[in-house]
């Protein structure tokens, strides 16, 4: 099972439902990954950045995570989920 933390980053102008891509990623994931808030001390298999909009270039560094996953916008939801599945 590998270990997922996520962080939500676009409040101020979001261009989709952020909480509805997550569910969407949430469960379609559940068999290989344990999605989570980010916890200090810990370490990630992954990241998922989940953004309202393209112009945010955080990546949220103080995290300790193998890679950096990035949802922009609805239509990336099926790439994020395959991208996790694959870790």
């Amino acid at each position: 099972m590998h270990k997922v933390a996520v962080k939500f980053c676009g409040g101020c102008n979001p261009g989709y439902d952020r909480g509805a891509a997550y569910q969407k990623i949430r469960e379609a994931v559940a068999d290989r990954a344990q999605i989570s808030l980010p916890a200090e001390g810990e370490s990630y298999d992954a990241l998922l950045i989940i953004r309202g909009c393209t112009g945010c270039p955080y990546l949220y560094e103080e995290i300790d995570a193998n890679e950096r996953i990035l949802c922009v916008k609805q239509d990336d939801i099926p790439e994020v989920i395959e991208k996790i599945r694959n870790l």
